[in-house]
């Protein structure tokens, strides 16, 4: 179970991944040598899963965000782990969710246009398995984190 500093360090942590033991301990009122063996215990326990830079995707020219909505008339086992493999090697693909419902998965992609969206369309529908039942365009992104709340 999380305690309180547990907590307090990991917001710290999701606000500034670069941030030093010694930063950290300064801002808790504590020494670097507990918040480090803390730290340590959360990414073991993978609480803590890792650390990444964020990028702004336009400056990367991959500015086009769409959610692709597919469903799988053939709903087997065999069928879902095959498509999940598919989709965990697309680099377009920044998340991935399976849903109950109508439709069985939404990906959140990542692309440079619509004709790059295009292209990957044709890779899904090679699928046999999948069929795309929607796609979302987003014309803007009002709020994007990645910190989880406490």
């Amino acid at each position: 179970m999380l305690d309180k500093i547990d907590q307090q360090i990991i917001q710290l942590l999701q606000l500034n991944g670069k941030a030093t033991i010694k930063e950290i301990a300064n801002k808790l009122n504590l020494t670097t040598s507990p918040v480090f063996e803390r730290i340590k215990r959360l990414e073991k326990e993978k609480i803590i899963k890792g650390y990444t830079a964020l990028v702004d995707p336009k400056k990367v020219d991959k500015g086009q965000i769409v959610f692709c909505n597919v469903s799988m008339p053939n709903y087997t086992d065999k069928n879902i782990k095959e498509f999940e493999n598919e989709v965990d090697l697309m680099p377009e693909v920044l998340e991935c969710y399976h849903f109950a419902g109508v439709v069985d998965y939404q990906m959140k992609v990542l692309v440079k246009d619509i004709d790059e969206y295009n292209k990957f369309l044709h890779k899904i529908s090679l699928l046999p398995m999948v069929r795309v039942y929607s796609s979302v365009i987003v014309l803007r992104q009002i709020k994007h984190t990645t910190i989880v709340p406490e």
